[in-house]
């Protein structure tokens, strides 16, 4: 029988799901046998080889996975090791005649990253088996990926690869930690069982994936040992010195004696117990199944590709014995080269979850009954119009993500459905090999790309592997040993290993090709799948609303507010922490007050549990929580506003408070159930009033509300217990945070109890009898009248009527539910009530939420969404809008929103002569009932931009005009467009300037050449098209250089972009700004004299000194002229240049800086000489001609 015919029938064998064994006729000659395991996840198969790699026999067993729970999937350890007992025994029983004896060896390929815990000296194991696709521990990856530590080590990273380009530097740089690595599962499992972290450090564990447990198991306890291929997958293994990375190891907690120990993929592992199938057959190769399954396909050469398509995706690149170096991939290795077992071979590897589990949902719904039916599809490429998105357990790197149909209509039949889901397969597949196949092209050469092949059991599929060849328009090569290319591959390792066989060029001959799929109908191919990818987001919205009617229809019908609560709870943006602060508290029962039970500060003060180390803040809130905060509650719910006015409504209370309006305005709101518009007005009101206070003792108030409330002087002025209080409701990160926690965005709509806002009221209301009268010093208000003329948007850029903005907000998929009430509130104070800081108020913590959901998902940081720990700083705008993230990579959402609307964001928001509204509305700066509409209307424009972008297919006319408009908003308020603008405005007036003297007749004057040229130092670093903007100092060229917009300034004075020399250009900007400043005066000086004194000349009224002053104002007049002319060319020269100034050396830079003071000290005297009082013109040339020489001798130095 050829040895096509058998793998034909071994094909077909093992098609079958169920057990089964296979006994073929046995060669006539006695030879050596070799037995291989082959482990999947769905599976077990054992086969027996001949040493010509026939099959002798074979044998399967399925796996019941057991999910416990939400992205859980495990193997129970018994079953497991009864099924793989099962197989073994029944392949060895299906080759009689043979023996056990008769077997040589025995090969392992095993699934990787599917951990197990057992006990040293028992074998007990303590977990059961996590597989490789559980993503539970996706919380503790995403903060170690994020934490300082590693931010720091991929920066650094980063800083030094271009003077030493190592492979380890750039994989360093760009490493990202993924869940299927073991390392995070272990930390999961030991936070979810503190006792196993206790066993680990008395050396009681063992830890393993499951060839180093099955391994420990064959050989009666006495290897504990991994191969090479396991362990380069574990994310713990160092790929450039062969051995586990202390450094990841030692950072990530983990210690180093629970591994096993690391031998090459094959050679001796050690022998079986003979007790266990009656001989001590010798495992002689262990590897990975992915790279079993590339050696068992002849994948073996720099180049040459392997798609597996079994239970999950798996494309592989082989790159040869160098450690791969990629952007974005930690290198891992195939197996030990045969040559040497000590050096290896490298891959790039990337996966998804979900394959052959697609399948068999498709054929257990109904799609199809088996492979015959999916291969009568026609292979030809059509236009998609159904798609679907395979991803049970999560798409690529998001395990939150949904699955589903788009595109069903009522002409959509099965074998459209069916088409979709095989086509789903192929993108995937398609995708990850083009993510790693541009990192092969750019480290290793397009040119050493050789081949592409498909392995795996779905492979059998001929239209994937037709729509995979369309799509990467290559030939794609399926061999015989498709279906069984990991066992195979084991076994000619395993033979190898115990030196059966050492001729590699045989096995090769084997492995032939059964079919090749050219690529047809690309075009075609290619448009379905940029379609398909289109799609994807639309799962997002369509998971957030299964989950959210799951759990409204889960809510039972009685006490349906606690419920509702409740679910709000499961949807919130609050860490664990936080949300227990906050919240947790809430379910204790309320007491009833008793007539004598009066309520006081040291009452309240007794609830805190305060020790060594400070306020224990959650015992404390609970402590509160039983009486004090529900008595609080119940006393302010009791009383009407009416009431509230009357009792509080005095001296004794609110005498020292200059905005006690305000005061009853927020008990006005609580009552009427508006939490979060009280709480936000409160926090300002709070940290405006107690800032007042600190004046009594101290100058200047803190900048942060946490610092005022820290401060000792607040503390001497009402005493110990009272600041205690405000410590806990508004102190540090720690605290109940209260005003940071809604003014950041992170609480929605009534998401918790109004207790807080009541004890903060109650607490501000005691004030008063503290201070006993006395006259509270108070800050004045920063006006933003300044910017009421100023147009932001335009009228007709702004949004008419609030139907149209709560349409937007209604059907906007960007917004969440628990944010959407807030909005609609904005709205109508907004339109309808004319209360444009109210609005803000509300809008800005959710434009905030909105722009930080913007920001996590452009930056691939997730963790980042909900509000911190106290470890860890909160994601606000500070930290959105910045150009670099913390570990120096740039902000993508800088780009993504382009910089029209970042120039408007930041005039609005974070420039420091900008509106800066956030800021100055949050900590009450401002009289939030004098704000501009102006200001309001484009805050509430940069809004709806965001909706209308990323609701597109509601995008109108209005929304069409508005993101024109915003994406060629011009920056005002950067302080270089504020130098520019304000040079601008100097250069106008001095050509105003200039036409006076010349009604002078009787005094002739001369024009000297300006004596300091600066052209050879700009030739050094401007670009030689520019040089001729430099090369003489004149109106026309300082116009030029005022006018070209050639410098990006959005985030320009980013802390990460500053050079390391030193360079600070801020600093240039505020004296070219102070310069301005100063001619300006200058100027108006001497238009003043000349208009004063010229006609006076011009009759001879002036008397003899005040004839021969103005004569020398004649003689001096154009040295002025000459020197303000040089200073504004040098000015707009700097500005034009700021790129190129940054990255020249620094003692050029600082000598500019030195040449910029001089000219500043000369106008600055000038200002105070030229005064119509002093006209010292004598003097100013002597100035003139001093800076002139200081300049001189500086340049003389370049």
């Amino acid at each position: 029988m050829s040895i096509k015919s058998k793998l034909g029938n071994l094909i077909r064998l093992t098609s079958n799901t169920e057990d089964h064994e296979q006994a073929c006729t046995l060669p006539s000659t006695k030879v050596a046998y070799i037995l291989s395991v082959d482990i999947g996840t769905s599976s077990i198969r054992a086969y027996l080889f001949s040493k010509a790699f026939e099959i002798i026999c074979s044998s399967q067993r399925q796996q019941t996975i057991h999910c416990p729970e939400a992205h859980a999937f495990e193997l129970d350890p018994a079953e497991f090791w009864s099924t793989l007992l099962f197989v073994i025994h029944n392949t060895i029983e299906s080759a009689r005649p043979l023996t056990v004896d008769d077997i040589a060896c025995l090969g392992i390929s095993t699934l990787r990253n599917s951990v197990i815990l057992w006990d040293r000296k028992t074998g007990e194991t303590y977990s059961n088996i996590i597989l490789w696709n559980d993503t539970r521990s996706t919380l503790q990856t995403m903060a170690t990926n994020s934490s300082f530590t590693w931010k720091t080590i991929r920066h650094v990273s980063k800083l030094i690869y271009p003077f030493i380009q190592t492979a380890r530097l750039s994989t360093l740089s760009n490493l990202e930690f993924r869940t299927q690595m073991i390392a995070f599962k272990l930390l999961w499992l030991f936070e979810r069982k503190p006792h196993l972290a206790k066993y680990a450090r008395q050396n009681r564990l063992l830890f393993g994936c499951i060839e180093t447990w099955i391994i420990w198991k064959l050989t009666g306890g006495q290897e504990h040992l991994t191969d090479v291929s396991c362990a380069s997958s574990t994310g713990l293994y160092d790929p450039f010195q062969s051995e586990w990375s202390a450094l990841l190891c030692k950072n990530l907690g983990i210690q180093m004696k629970l591994l096993p120990t690391i031998k090459p993929t094959y050679g001796q592992f050690g022998k079986c117990d003979p007790a266990i199938f009656g001989r001590a057959i010798p495992i002689t190769a262990v590897i990975g199944d992915v790279q079993a399954s590339m050696f068992g396909q002849c994948v073996c050469h720099l180049g040459e590709s392997i798609i597996t398509l079994g239970t999950g995706a798996f494309v592989n690149i082989l790159t040869g014995r160098v450690s791969a170096c990629t952007d974005s991939i930690y290198p891992l290795v195939a197996y030990s080269d045969l040559s040497n077992p000590l050096e290896n071979v490298h891959f790039l590897h990337a996966y998804h979850s979900s394959c052959a589990n697609i399948l068999n949902w498709a054929r257990q719904a109904g799609f199809f009954n088996d492979f015959s039916e999916i291969n009568q599809l026609s292979t030809d490429t059509k236009i998609a119009h159904v798609f679907f998105l395979p991803a049970f357990d999560g798409h690529i790197n998001d395990p939150y993500c949904g699955s589903g149909f788009i595109g069903i209509d009522g002409q959509t039949t099965r074998d459209d459905l069916l088409r979709s889901i095989l086509e789903s397969i192929a993108f995937i597949a398609y995708e990850l090999f083009v993510f790693l196949k541009h990192d092969f092209d750019k480290y290793q050469g397009e040119e050493n790309f050789r081949f592409l092949r498909l392995a795996g059991g779905v492979s059998k599929c001929d239209f994937i592997c037709q729509t995979i060849a369309n799509l990467t328009k290559l030939s794609i090569q399926r061999c015989y040993a498709f279906d069984y290319a990991s066992g195979i591959g084991a076994a000619f390792l395993a033979a190898y290993g115990c030196g059966l066989i050492d001729d590699y060029e045989q096995f090769e001959k084997i492995i032939t090709v059964e079919k090749t799929f050219q690529p047809v109908q690309c075009d075609i191919a290619e448009q379905n799948f940029k379609q398909w990818k289109s799609i994807i987001p639309r799962f997002d919205d369509l998971l957030s609303v299964r989950n959210s009617l799951k759990g409204l229809l889960a809510l039972p019908s009685c006490d349906s507010n606690l419920e509702l609560k409740r679910y709000m709870t499961s949807c919130t943006y609050l860490s664990p922490g936080v949300r227990e602060l906050l919240l947790s508290a809430s379910a204790v029962a309320t007491s009833e007050k008793s007539e004598n039970d009066q309520l006081s500060i040291d009452k309240i003060r007794q609830c805190l549990s305060v020790g060594d180390t400070g306020i224990d803040y959650l015992e404390s809130v609970r402590r509160l929580d039983v009486k004090i905060l529900p008595q609080i509650e119940q006393m302010f719910n009791r009383m009407t506003i009416e009431e509230f006015r009357s009792t509080y409504d005095n001296d004794h209370y609110c005498g020292w408070l200059k905005n006690r309006k305000d005061l009853f305005r927020i008990f006005n709101f609580l009552k009427n159930d508006e939490i979060h518009l009280a709480t936000l007005l409160l926090t300002c009101f709070t940290e405006r009033n107690l800032g007042n206070l600190l004046l009594l003792q101290i100058n200047t108030v803190p900048n942060l509300l946490r610092q005022i409330v820290e401060s000792p002087n607040l503390c001497s002025i009402l005493g110990s217990d009272l600041t205690l209080l405000f410590q806990l409701l508004i102190g540090s990160p720690k605290s109940i945070n209260l005003r940071n926690v809604y003014w950041h965005g992170f609480i929605q709509y009534n998401e918790i109890s109004p207790k807080f806002a009541y004890l903060l009221l109650y607490l501000m209301s005691c004030i008063g009898s503290i201070l006993n009268g006395k006259v509270i010093p108070e800050r004045q208000f920063i006006s933003l009248d300044r910017f009421i003329n100023h147009t932001f948007l335009p009228t007709d850029m702004c949004c008419p009527n609030a139907d149209r903005a709560i349409e937007l907000i209604q059907n906007s998929h960007l917004i969440d539910n628990g944010y959407k009430r807030l909005l609609m509130s904005s709205i109508d104070y907004f339109f309808n009530r004319n209360e444009y800081g109210l609005s803000m108020m509300i809008l800005l913590p959710v434009f905030e939420h909105v722009l930080r959901k913007l920001f996590v998902n452009a930056n691939n940081c997730p963790e980042r969404l909900l509000t911190a720990e106290a470890t860890t700083l909160y994601t606000t705008l500070d930290e959105i809008l910045i150009c670099c993230l913390p570990d120096g990579s740039p902000n993508r959402l800088c780009d993504e929103l382009g910089r029209g609307y970042m120039s408007l964001l930041g005039d609005l928001i974070t420039f420091p002569d900008g509106a800066c509204l956030r800021s100055k509305l949050s900590h009450g700066e401002i009289d939030y009932e004098s704000l501009p509409r102006s200001v309001a209307n484009a805050q509430l424009g940069l809004l709806f931009a965001l909706l209308y972008r990323y609701d597109k297919y509601k995008l109108d006319k209005y929304g069409q005009y508005l993101l024109d408009y915003i994406n060629d908003y011009k920056v005002y308020y950067h302080p270089i467009a504020i130098a520019r603008n304000q040079m601008r405005q100097c250069v106008a007036e001095f050509k105003q300037m200039l036409e006076c003297p010349k009604s002078i007749d009787e005094v002739e004057t001369e024009k000297p050449d300006f004596s300091i040229q600066l052209t050879s130092f700009w030739r050094a670093f401007m670009p030689p098209d520019n040089l001729s903007l430099f090369d003489n100092i004149s109106l026309a060229t300082i116009d030029a250089l005022l006018n070209e917009e050639n410098i990006n300034l959005i985030n320009r004075y980013c802390t990460c972009k500053l050079t390391t020399t030193g360079y600070n250009e801020s600093s240039l900007i505020i004296i070219i700004r102070q310069l301005c400043k100063h001619i300006h005066q200058v100027l108006i000086n001497v238009d003043t004299f000349i208009k004063t004194r010229g006609q006076a000349y011009h009759s001879k009224q002036l008397r003899s000194n005040q004839r021969s002053n103005f004569e020398r104002f004649i003689n001096v007049h154009d040295n002025i002229r000459q020197s303000l002319l040089f200073i504004f060319h040098l000015n707009a020269s700097i500005l034009f240049s700021l790129d190129n100034i940054r990255c020249i050396d620094l003692k050029y830079s600082s000598l500019l800086m030195k040449i910029l003071r001089i000219w500043l000290t000369f106008v600055e005297n000038t200002v105070t000489l030229s005064n119509i009082t002093r006209n010292r013109w004598d003097e100013i040339a002597n100035l003139c001609s001093t800076s002139i020489d200081k300049s001189t001798k500086i340049i003389l130095k370049l």
